[in-house]
């Protein structure tokens, strides 16, 4: 595992740099330096990097927007952060952003390399965790596909929810989770019987008891894979309603982690806006007033506040993703 363990260095002290590669060469990584953020991204953007270690206070880019880029290229790398005595609380705050841990300057070369091994033990388990769960990705992208009025659901979904997440000022990491359980949200529904969910018309009562029993279903398929732990409430609780009459638990209010509120936005506004084998889609100026229409009884109206905002910006209900 050693020899393919990849470590970036940022700082623009070069003593520093040297001292942290000859550690980490010693132990058999694979070492990459630079001196600021300009000639780091170029690397970044070329391989993906186990670890990377970077000073919160380089001189061409903020810490907060370092982690974010970093994040955008690579959101499986274990960033730790640098600082001085003068800087620790943003070495702090840097763990609140999305990294996973700080060293404060002079560094210990001991408790420096106990650190690192602990992180490479951790992307061993990681890896593991990531096949697994790109594979059932591949497998909730199949369910949508299996049916024309499904197809591409769960993307729109994950699209509208980052987007509702990102303009609520939410951390990277959030957005990250929210990403995620977007795109695996209806994963339950391939415990549903076709005869059920690919019904041409509507369903009973009998029927709509199945459906309702998809939340559970995600949830248990999903709670072997660890690194989906995060993820599985907002998929487990998308269907909770504010006032408390939705599924699977029948939470109220702000007892619905928020990540599942989104998700209950922008899951309705998909599906009323597409074709349904009862229906075609209803219009944006009908989705819009539905989602009005129960605020504060089936939505958040914060977050249906916000949505609004941003199908009006966008103009045709269609998210631009970068």
């Amino acid at each position: 595992m050693k020899d393919n363990v990849s470590i970036m260095l940022i700082d623009q002290n070069s003593e520093i740099l040297d001292s942290f590669a000859s550690l980490f060469i010693a132990e058999g990584y694979q070492v990459t330096k630079a001196m600021s953020w300009f000639e780091a991204k170029s690397f970044i953007k070329m391989k993906p990097f186990n670890i990377i270690i970077a000073d919160v206070k380089l001189p061409d880019i903020s810490y907060q927007e370092m982690i974010e880029k970093i994040r955008q290229e690579n959101k499986y790398a274990f960033i730790i952060t640098t600082a001085g005595f003068s800087d620790i609380e943003m070495a702090m705050e840097s763990i609140q952003l999305g990294a996973h841990d700080y060293l404060s300057k002079p560094f210990d070369p001991t408790d420096t390399i106990v650190l690192i091994r602990k992180l490479v033990e951790k992307q061993c388990l990681q890896a593991d965790n990531i096949q697994l769960f790109d594979t059932i990705k591949v497998l909730a992208m199949a369910l949508d596909a299996r049916d024309n009025y499904t197809h591409n659901h769960s993307q729109e979904v994950m699209e509208y929810s980052v987007a509702i997440a990102r303009e609520m000022g939410l951390s990277v990491r959030e957005i990250e989770i929210i990403r995620d359980a977007g795109a695996l949200h209806d994963i339950g529904k391939i415990g549903i019987p076709d005869a059920v969910l690919l019904k041409p018309g509507r369903l009973t009562d009998a029927e709509y008891e199945q459906i309702k029993k998809h939340p559970e279903i995600g949830k248990n398929i999903l709670e072997p894979v660890k690194c989906l732990a995060d993820k599985i409430p907002l998929i487990y609780h998308h269907h909770e309603r504010i006032d408390g009459a939705g599924y699977p638990v029948g939470l109220v209010g702000e007892d619905i982690p928020l990540g599942a509120r989104i998700l209950a936005v922008a899951d309705s506004y998909q599906a009323m806006t597409s074709d349904r084998p009862y229906r075609k889609a209803l219009s944006m100026q009908v989705a819009i007033s539905e989602l009005e229409k129960f605020k504060n009884r089936q939505f958040d109206s914060k977050i249906v506040d916000v949505f609004l905002r941003i199908l009006k910006r966008m103009g045709n209900g269609k998210i631009n993703q970068e």
